[in-house]
């Protein structure tokens, strides 16, 4: 059965490159859904698909005709007993107000234009909430650890309790544009993220690691350590 997704945009070309990305779903990831693809282009609009419910994920921009997709998060939308994961995705998600979503029940922010491939990432794992859940799939005990949940469990504490220093260490890379800090960070983060059962957020961390590698001097720094930061933080939720 297709994932109901309810898609809040108002930009045609945006609305369209979201479309055809989310054609690409399966394939990209086969343990993701199909996606049923709902679009309104305004608060209004967004306000009565959200009362008729149903939705497996709201995507949404942050500035609409009528106002901004904060008045929806203010009414507690993403609050709501059994309401979707919400993403948001806007060119204009400085740090104070993407920890304002945060707080307002969003699950993720991507920052406008986003790569297809994180977006793709990002989309996989909110609609496999169990991608990330704390507790990993047993398989990553068995695989890695020889069934010793034991010692599995052991070892995720600590790396998550790392996640801090990670995440400061990431942080204070992109502010420097220091990329080749980025591209080691990212390279230890997919390991560590495969072993302790988290495989969406370790192919977002690979592919943080290969922009890295294929930046140039000059250019403006890779996109995707915000949204990996943010799948980080959550695990320490």
């Amino acid at each position: 059965m297709a994932a109901r997704l309810l898609l809040i945009e108002d930009n045609p070309s945006i609305a369209r490159f979201v479309e055809l990305a989310l054609e690409e779903l399966p394939r990209h990831d086969p343990a993701a859904p199909a996606v049923e693809l709902h679009l309104v282009p305004d608060l209004a609009g967004a306000r009565a698909a959200l009362a008729g419910g149903g939705w497996q994920l709201v995507v949404s921009d942050l500035m609409l005709p009528d106002g901004s997709a904060e008045e929806l998060l203010a009414e507690g939308h993403a609050l709501a007993p059994a309401a979707p994961p919400w993403l948001i995705f806007s060119a204009g998600l400085h740090e104070e107000r993407r920890r304002a979503l945060l707080a307002g029940g969003v699950a993720r922010t991507l920052r406008k234009p986003v790569p297809l491939l994180e977006l793709l990432d990002v989309v996989a794992g909110l609609l496999r909430p169990a991608a990330w859940q704390p507790v990993p799939a047993v398989d990553a005990v068995q695989q890695h650890f020889g069934g010793d949940r034991a010692l599995f469990d052991s070892f995720r504490a600590g790396c998550i309790e790392r996640f801090a220093d990670d995440i400061a260490q990431g942080d204070a890379a992109l502010a420097g544009a220091d990329v080749a800090a980025l591209r080691r960070l990212a390279h230890g983060l997919k390991a560590v993220l495969e072993l302790i059962g988290q495989p969406a957020l370790s192919a977002q961390a690979r592919a943080l690691e290969d922009a890295a590698a294929a930046w140039v001097p000059g250019a403006p720094p890779p996109a995707g350590w915000p949204a990996l930061a943010e799948g980080l933080a959550a695990l320490r939720s």
